[in-house]
């Protein structure tokens, strides 16, 4: 199977513009953050991104709008990430119904725990909207299979104790890690928080089943050209292909 490349965009006046360039240099799903006043998993890139396309007046109707319109032209997956407080204000059924409407592959939700995703599936069913599961370093073996054996689109494994695009050290147990989750389920398995360049996705890209890059991924779009973005994004999709 080829390695999975996933970047993350901030929803924002140009979101779809940038959707579009990620899907021409070879992403495989994108990653769309609905803009919401007060995240908790993200750091200050994605952060102030985010407050921007508030400030822009972005909200979850302008992303639904623009998705319905665009896509027929897109050509890679996407999926949300997004708070369960703007899931819950629009209305659950109403959220997921707009969300098949949109294409929306899957939904990531960092405040909704393993238990509350499980509920959630139940009292909203709806087999098109994949809910993508995450799993921290700090998991139990026990969870991590529970987690992992309930698991619908692909896993989400953060590579540290801490919040998006922050610099450090991958956690000493993170292969391990991963390795536990592929021997106990047959989604794909990836990495993300802290991929920033080509050494990152070999080191993580050779144990997962691909990577989930963010910060860097904001922080280009909004300070390089075109062009250098391209080649970026190009040389990720070419060092996965190599793995």
């Amino acid at each position: 199977m080829s390695k999975l490349f996933i970047p993350y965009i901030m929803g924002n006046l140009k979101f779809i513009e940038n959707l579009k360039i990620l899907s021409e240099a070879g992403a495989d799903i994108i990653e769309i953050g609905v803009p919401f006043s007060d995240p908790v998993a993200d750091g200050s890139t994605i952060m102030n991104a985010g407050a921007k396309a508030v400030e822009e007046g972005v909200n979850i109707n302008f992303i639904f709008e623009q998705l319905i319109k665009n896509k027929e032209t897109i050509t890679s997956k996407y999926v949300l990430m997004t708070y369960y407080n703007i899931i819950s204000s629009f209305g659950e059924n109403e959220f997921l119904n707009k969300c098949e409407e949109a294409g929306v592959y899957g939904l990531i939700i960092p405040d909704l725990p393993f238990e509350l995703t499980q509920k959630f599936k139940k009292d909203f069913p709806n087999e098109k909207v994949k809910l993508i599961s995450l799993i921290a370093m700090t998991t139990s073996e026990e969870r991590i299979k529970n987690i992992a054996k309930k698991a619908e689109g692909f896993i989400y494994t953060v590579t540290m104790n801490a919040t998006t695009g922050e610099n450090g050290q991958f956690h000493p147990e993170l292969k391990r890690k991963i390795e536990l989750i592929k021997g106990v389920t047959d989604v794909p398995v990836v990495a993300g928080f802290g991929i920033r360049n080509q050494e990152h996705v070999k080191d993580i890209g050779r144990i997962a089943d691909g990577v989930v890059i963010g910060s860097e991924i904001v922080k280009r779009f909004a300070e390089s050209d075109p062009s250098e973005m391209f080649q970026f994004l190009r040389s990720i999709r070419k060092t996965l292909d190599q793995i």
